[in-house]
């Protein structure tokens, strides 16, 4: 004889008195062991058949719910939990262990909504933070040969297509509208990743036609530094600059206007020409502010010092295409 312990967990209590009758209405021949807790009734009884009709009995009165063995489908109520174990050391009645003893467990939950979910056929794409769109038109289509009704994707992901008509897709025939919503929103991938490529190309090239005359701006100012040009050095400098010196974050030397610059560059102790300063390759750009790095050999008696490479940080400030500040930080 295989025993099954059969075990019944009864989330409301209120349920009880009804899930009690369909089991006395069952006439099991064993035990029943009834359970309370604070906050839901327990039924335990081992019986010599799995009592299969009993689940029927309890869907009866329950008409809105289902048995399932899978919660996966989202967070429920469970109203009932039914158990059924056997042995690992159960035999038949031949006394041959039983192969696959039954080990399950059911939640009663409430029946799963079938009616189709809608949608809309608009897809949302962010290109960083610019929002694109594109569709999936969907119409009806039919199998000639036989006669299988269902649905159609048309070859149009970028705009809506509300007359049904255009190029379809022959790929196949979908059985619901969500699932060929599903299969065009896959479709479109590679029409968004073409022109997310383009996006990021055009993006480049506008960068790079923005940053063209800061670049030129800064260039020919270190060139006529370099080479202490005057003319050079003055030609994109706004009246109101202001070019600091800082080391370790402590200004060092601050010189307002372009009279003071003028005057700072005429005295024997200037640092800002004939250095021969090179522009690293790496270039900082949050317009208004441009941030470049260079290096130099400094001039010095001590031949030993000035074989040493130097580096900097230069800090500069447009303003209607002139420098309004620099910043040279060590």
């Amino acid at each position: 004889m295989i025993e099954t312990e059969i075990t019944i967990s009864i989330k409301r209590k209120s349920d009880e008195d009804l899930i009690r009758k369909k089991i006395i209405d069952r006439k099991i021949q064993f035990p029943i062991y009834i359970l309370e807790y604070e906050n839901h009734y327990q039924l335990n009884f081992i019986s010599d058949y799995e009592e299969w009709e009993l689940d029927s009995a309890i869907l009866e009165c329950f008409p809105e719910y289902e048995f399932t063995s899978d919660l996966e489908r989202g967070r429920k109520e469970i109203r009932l939990q039914l158990s059924r174990c056997q042995s690992e050391l159960a035999t038949d009645g031949w006394g041959r262990r039983i192969e696959n003893p039954l080990n399950e467990t059911k939640y009663l939950i409430k029946k799963v909504n079938n009616k189709p979910e809608r949608f809309n056929r608009k897809i949302k794409v962010l290109f960083e933070d610019k929002e694109q769109h594109y569709y999936i038109n969907i119409v009806d289509g039919i199998n000639k040969a036989s006669g299988e009704k269902g649905f159609l994707l048309l070859n149009e992901f970028k705009t809506k297509n509300d007359v049904d008509e255009g190029e379809i897709l022959k790929d196949r025939l979908y059985k619901s509208p969500l699932e060929a919503f599903h299969s065009g929103y896959y479709k479109t991938h590679e029409l968004v990743n073409k022109d997310f490529k383009e996006y990021i190309e055009n993006k480049k090239k506008e960068l790079r036609e923005q940053q063209k005359v800061p670049r030129k701006i800064i260039r020919d100012f270190i060139n006529s530094c370099n080479k202490s040009e005057n003319e050079g050095i003055f030609k994109n400098l706004d009246e109101n600059l202001i070019f600091e010196k800082r080391i370790n974050w402590e200004t060092k030397l601050r010189v307002e206007g372009i009279k003071e610059l003028k005057e700072y560059i005429k005295s024997p102790n200037q640092e800002l020409c004939s250095r021969n300063l090179k522009i690293r390759s790496s270039w900082n750009f949050n317009l208004p502010i441009v941030t470049i790095g260079v290096k130099f050999f400094p001039v010095s008696t001590d031949n030993e010092k000035g074989n040493i490479q130097q580096y900097r940080q230069i800090r500069f400030e447009l303003k209607d295409e002139k420098i309004f500040s620099i910043m040279e930080e060590n």
